[in-house]
């Protein structure tokens, strides 16, 4: 319906409400795609946090690079095998030729190796992207076993000798590659014995070997074996404090006397020597909730004391060699996360699922729970109000004596026609029921003018 403007009026505030149909909840439709809109922002939101910070929930089969299944390594890792599988994790051990291996497997995922046990003094370039530690877990030694018919001297002089020091590559064969190589002894006739653990006692007690190198935890099969031997002695360092200057990697340790065997009196003076320290390595992209699983295991399993370790000592933060794991961090610092300390492994896994998928849905859905009804009531007012500036214009001309009263009388006509055809909820009535009295009244004014 068209009619003759006021001069000086404003412009028609809109459409016709007639046109624009309201349907579900009071919303014209161009409100409720803008309500779509919203949502859809919304949903992109929450699926961009989730993709943001994914990570997938921890595995239940885990693979352990061990060692050789008659080493330290591998009984360790029998054991945390068993203390995981109370969790319903799976620990698969492959045994390997040593740390070296193990740290070849884990830097290139072979055979999805995720977790290993290295020795010290082994670092390469590049391991502090890859790699994380979550912790020392004992001190290995670098055990030097003889025969007690030779007489090692200080300067540690073993040319001519017969000795057995682990294959080529191993982490035995390169820690004491490195000192021999210190000491000006590179080149020894006759070369190495590639013979370790087991079968380089076997070749010292047979007469084979002169001197057997070991890098093992005491409780090495090997090393038990040899303490107890009659006729085998262990060599005590005795420039341990230069060999540690020479090598920062390395720690001076003392055994006293009887330590390892009262009754027998073993070790039979006290004995010093070098050592390294066992690291628990792991690829960067190891499972937090793992991570708290596998160092209640390696508490469990190192946290005793022992021959050359104090009760509580291990495992340790302090391995500098590799980056600290900053879930390992937090486990040193707080114990296990709260989910790990008052439930099981398979409770905790589900509620940080839930924790991790409700948190994007909270942080999206709070202000838009808080925002959206506001936003409704705006735009259900909205259709109301905007009456109430052409009516204060209309009363506002009237007492001014100005305008056609007649064109003014038609206007208002309309508006009462355009506010009876809203369509709004009934908790909004009261607004409709107010517009609708206002235009009488104004009306009324126009009337008596």
């Amino acid at each position: 319906m068209t009619h003759d403007p006021t001069p000086g009026r404003p412009a028609d505030h809109g459409d016709d409400i007639n046109a624009e149909p309201v349907g579900a909840w009071g919303l014209t439709s161009r409100e409720r795609l803008v309500g779509a809109g919203v949502l859809v922002v919304a949903l992109l939101l929450v699926v961009a946090l989730i993709v943001s910070f994914w990570r997938p929930g921890p595995p239940s089969r885990v693979v352990m690079s061990t060692g050789a299944e008659d080493g330290a390594y591998h009984a360790f890792a029998k054991r945390y095998q068993e203390i995981l599988a109370r969790s319903g994790v799976n620990l698969v051990l492959r045994p390997s030729a040593g740390a070296v291996e193990n740290l070849a497997r884990l830097r290139s995922g072979q055979d999805g190796v995720t977790l290993a046990l290295v020795q010290g003094g082994l670092v390469q370039p590049g391991d502090e992207t890859g790699l994380v530690s979550l912790g020392a877990v004992g001190y290995e030694p670098l055990w030097i076993f003889h025969r007690s018919t030779l007489a090692l001297d200080r300067r540690f002089d073993i040319s001519g000798l017969r000795i057995a020091g682990g294959p080529p590559g191993s982490g035995t064969r390169k820690v004491f590659d490195d000192i021999l190589a210190r000491q000006g002894l590179s080149d020894l006739q006759p070369p190495l014995l590639p013979l370790a653990g087991l079968q380089a006692a076997d070749a010292l007690e047979q007469g084979r070997a002169d001197v057997v190198f070991l890098v093992s935890a005491p409780e090495g099969a090997a090393v038990q074996r040899l303490l107890h031997t009659p006729g085998i002695s262990l060599w005590s360092v005795q420039r341990a404090d230069a060999y540690v200057r020479q090598f920062p990697v390395l720690t001076k340790i003392e055994i006293p006397e009887g330590a390892a065997d009262l009754r027998h009196n073993l070790p039979p003076a006290n004995t010093s020597l070098l050592s390294l320290k066992a690291n628990l390595v792991a690829r960067n992209d190891i499972h937090p909730v793992l991570v708290d699983l596998i160092l209640d295991a390696a508490r469990e399993v190192h946290g005793s004391g022992g021959l050359i370790r104090r009760p509580g000592e291990f495992p340790s933060s302090d391995a500098a060699e590799y980056p600290i794991s900053a879930d390992a961090e937090r486990y040193y610092k707080s114990g296990p996360s709260a989910l790990r300390r008052y439930l099981p492994y398979w409770a905790a896994v589900w509620i940080q699922r839930l924790i991790f998928f409700g948190l994007p849905l909270l942080v999206v859905g709070i202000p838009l729970a808080r925002g959206l009804p506001a936003v409704y009531r705006w735009s259900i007012r909205r259709r109301i109000f905007r009456w109430y500036g052409e009516l204060s214009f209309l009363e506002r001309t009237a007492a001014q004596g100005k305008g056609r009263r007649e064109a003014q009388l038609q206007r208002i006509d309309e508006i009462e026609r355009h506010v009876n055809g809203l369509r709004i909820p009934a908790s909004f009535a009261s607004e409709a029921y107010t517009l609708r009295m206002h235009v009488q009244q104004v009306r009324e004014q126009l009337r008596k003018g």
